[in-house]
């Protein structure tokens, strides 16, 4: 498997995985969350065209999933996900797509199969992938708190998988943030804007995967043939890439890679 990350970030994420499986070479696209020129573009400058690509998965319908669905459909790609995502207003893809039942492996190209698996995230029909050739196995968990599948009968050759923040920032803001609240010193305005900011972080806690979180779901998996992690995803303001990266890499004992918010794994 060859993997080029195009973005990841809470801005946008779009990835390229090439198999070698039958008849050759086979190019997915996962999640298109950048405007269509910007594929495009980085496309391009990958040296990649287009026309390579034979399927497009989508994991739920945030826009910096599936901005570039509905564009991605008409180029001619294949785009698959749960029935919710594909309705949903916001992927625009509609009776174009192509539906993805949860726990039914599903053949998106030749010799290349997913299997959906539902993850625990703030939206109806957000999902995780079990991508599978007859050689190669690829996990692919991008936003959500955790998975409630039992997946330990596979046995990844790779795992993408979403390291959003790290407990230690987020905690200690919010617990600021709270106690701020609770003094009665801030003017209404600033009082909005923290209990803004509280919202957000309680949102992020309850719905995406933490450091903790995200090795807490690696202990659950059957590592013992993979060969890289990827951590997705990581929050501009909240992650610690060196922090996550070692620790994961210690924890698992698998080499640990990021994947950067405007393109390019590390």
């Amino acid at each position: 498997m060859r993997a080029v990350c195009l973005a990841s970030s809470s801005a946008g994420n779009c990835f390229l995985l090439t198999f070698d499986a039958v008849g050759g070479t086979h190019t997915l696209m996962v999640e298109a969350g950048i405007p269509p020129k910007e594929i495009l573009g980085k496309l391009t400058s990958n040296g990649i065209m287009a026309s390579e690509i034979e399927a497009c998965l989508i994991t739920h319908a945030h826009g910096d999933h599936c901005k570039a669905a509905a564009s991605v459909a008409g180029w001619g790609v294949p785009v698959f996900a749960s029935k919710e995502t594909l309705a949903h207003p916001a992927c625009g893809v509609g009776g174009r797509g192509n539906v993805l039942e949860p726990l039914k492996p599903t053949k998106v190209c030749d010799g290349v199969y997913v299997m959906a698996f539902p993850v625990n995230h703030d939206i109806e029909g957000a999902m995780g992938f079990l991508i599978k050739t007859p050689t190669e196995t690829v996990l692919f968990i991008n936003d959500s708190k955790s998975w409630d599948a039992n997946l330990s009968a596979f046995e990844p050759d790779y795992v993408f998988i979403e390291c959003n923040y790290w407990e230690r920032q987020v905690y200690a803001q919010l617990g600021e943030l709270r106690k701020d609240i609770e003094s009665g010193e801030l003017t209404e305005l600033e009082k909005r804007e923290a209990q803004a900011k509280t919202k957000q972080h309680e949102r992020n806690i309850n719905s995406h995967m933490s450091l903790k979180g995200c090795i807490r779901g690696l202990r659950k998996l059957n590592l013992k043939k993979c060969v890289a992690i990827f951590l997705m995803h990581l929050s501009d303001r909240y992650a610690n890439e060196y922090e996550m990266k070692s620790k994961v890499e210690a924890e698992t004992g698998v080499r640990t890679l990021v994947c950067k918010k405007q393109g390019g794994i590390k």
